[in-house]
């Protein structure tokens, strides 16, 4: 009897027509499966991972699928893996984050729904130090510009920049960068970052929260400017923050005159925006959407990649974190909607459109 009311997707009564899959579908838990690089050493990319607690709590059920490997074959290797997954288990649709992930998932899902999330440097290509890119680069850049342009069913972007290199798209293309966790990030005490820091109370602090090694991340342009102050007799010191635990970087952004962001490419950094939750001021190159999530908002400054212009850039946050201490940024937060619920909300409404 259950399989034959399993098999029913409508009765007619009184001459009307009504749906009991709707109704069964309704409360039933969305099942997703997050496909990403496990390369990391430190394990899950922390704004994938957040990401995913965040669509949790609104009512996603979220399982990872890791791709392990380097370079194109190293990527490819998991399409089998991943396509054999998919076969074994069920889920209501795919979502895979960022470059060649994305690519392998499209291979490998089958009939499964996929949405696809392009962060920034997929879209717009690495860097070398000079602002070039290879021709190994050129190569990646051009896989991954097929697959968004001609293949990928339902991709989310950053920001305008990077939908306007999927210009060819005749699928849906969403606008929306990754949330921030409010209650993971918020400002302290200063003397209390700086004691739990150990940092001198008689500098000022700049933070370039990212790995200095990524040539893209362009951290020679940051330590210049702040080595040109030096010169002029300004006590400041640069601080790279590379692999530290989420819960502490909130005492980095709370010590901090400034963050420094120097990259010549970023889609919507999650840096800002954590940056915003501890009210800390911005020094940035006009780089992804920070020179419109900054807009307006009194102790964000926007420069350029001349080491003396970055450098006046830096004067201009010390007058400010000297005069006025803080930013308005946790007001900013709530105005353009960055936390990391309102964000999960949005992306269930696209998993909803694209099931349905």
């Amino acid at each position: 009897m259950d399989k034959l009311f399993n098999k029913v997707q409508f009765f007619i009564f009184r001459g009307k027509v009504y749906s009991l899959k709707n109704k069964n579908q309704k409360h039933r838990i969305m099942k997703v499966l997050f496909v990403s690089s496990g390369n990391r050493k430190q394990g899950l990319n922390p704004i994938i991972h957040l990401q995913a607690l965040s669509l949790e709590k609104v009512g996603v059920e979220i399982e990872h699928f890791l791709i392990f490997g380097n370079g194109f074959w190293g990527y490819f290797k998991n399409v089998l893996r991943l396509r054999k997954h998919l076969n074994e288990n069920q889920f209501d649709l795919v979502h895979a984050h960022f470059g060649f992930s994305c690519v392998v998932a499209q291979i490998a899902k089958g009939k499964s729904p996929l949405v696809v999330t392009l962060m920034g440097t997929d879209m717009l290509g690495h860097k070398n130090e000079d602002g070039t890119i290879s021709f190994k680069n050129r190569l990646v850049l051009w896989i991954n510009h097929y697959f968004g342009n001609h293949l990928y069913e339902s991709a989310i972007v950053m920001n305008e920049k990077m939908k306007g290199v999927l210009s060819k798209r005749k699928k849906p293309t969403y606008i929306l960068s990754n949330g921030v966790d409010t209650e993971l990030f918020f400002e302290v005490p200063k003397r209390e970052a700086l004691e739990f820091l150990g940092w001198e109370s008689g500098v000022h602090h700049f933070i370039f929260i990212s790995n200095p090694q990524r040539p893209e991340k362009n951290f020679a342009l940051a330590n210049d400017a702040v080595e040109f102050l030096k010169r002029e007799g300004y006590q400041v010191r640069l601080h790279a923050v590379f692999q530290e635990k989420s819960e502490n970087l909130k005492y980095y952004y709370s010590a901090a005159t400034a963050l420094v962001l120097s990259s010549f490419h970023e889609g919507s950094p999650n840096v800002i925006k954590e940056a915003f939750c501890c009210n800390c001021p911005i020094v940035s190159t006009d780089v992804g959407d920070v020179a419109i999530t900054t807009s307006g908002l009194s102790g964000c400054f926007i420069t350029t990649y001349e080491v003396s212009e970055f450098a006046d850039s830096l004067k201009k946050a010390i007058n400010f974190s000297t005069e006025y201490g803080r930013i308005s940024g946790r007001q900013r937060i709530q105005e353009m909607e960055f936390d990391s619920q309102t964000v999960a909300l949005k992306i269930k409404k696209i998993y909803q459109d694209k099931i349905e």
